[in-house]
């Protein structure tokens, strides 16, 4: 399964939000990891309407040894991020409320990657299904 949106306005994140949710929720994932998914798709879309004004978000399901999950990249053609590595481990020092958006993405997903772009900025994160949601 791979759906991809386009991310141009505001009320594009509601849309978008609606539909992961029941991605997720048809992967198997239990309602504390759809609303932590859902959460970590906001603060994305959020990220490209505010920086980069449109972008794309696309979700697919991703299988990797013996596991299943969600992975979601989501890319614009902004000005990019020209110190991720930096913005990820500045917070690590600061209290919670101090951290940046990607930083909280972060700590509700498994995984959050940049990946190198001509243009713009391209981040992929990646929600596993815990063994006991495989069975289910």
């Amino acid at each position: 399964m791979r759906k991809t949106f386009q991310l141009r306005f505001e009320w594009d994140i509601v849309n978008i939000r609606s539909e992961v949710r029941e991605i997720a929720k048809e992967v198997g994932f239990n309602e504390l990891d759809q609303a932590r998914i859902v959460q970590s798709i906001s603060e994305l879309a959020r990220n490209v309407i505010h920086h980069a004004e449109k972008g794309y978000i696309t979700i697919y399901t991703v299988e990797e040894e013996e596991r299943k999950g969600l992975r979601i990249q989501v890319q614009d053609s902004g000005p990019g991020i020209p110190n991720f590595e930096e913005l990820m481990t500045r917070g690590q020092s600061q209290n919670i409320g101090e951290t940046s958006g990607l930083q909280q993405v972060e700590m509700l997903m498994d995984e959050l990657t940049s990946i190198p772009v001509e243009e713009g900025t391209c981040v992929e994160v990646t929600k596993w299904l815990k063994p006991s949601q495989m069975l289910e």
